[in-house]
């Protein structure tokens, strides 16, 4: 059975966007994210109605 690295720190990983997460193995967390994605997190969208049912 392997053996788990309790003892490995967790990596800093820097996107060329400007967004920094932290690598902890098999979960990555936002620490930082950059202007361009928090604006598309957050904008506001347009109401699309719902299509009117067509049954005969």
């Amino acid at each position: 059975m392997a053996e788990k690295d309790s003892d490995q720190m967790p990596k800093m990983v820097t996107l060329p966007c400007g967004c920094v997460y932290q690598d902890k193995g098999w979960l990555l967390t936002r620490i930082k994210e950059c202007e361009h994605h928090r604006r598309k997190r957050t904008q506001k969208r347009l109401y699309k109605p719902k299509a009117e049912c067509v049954r005969p």
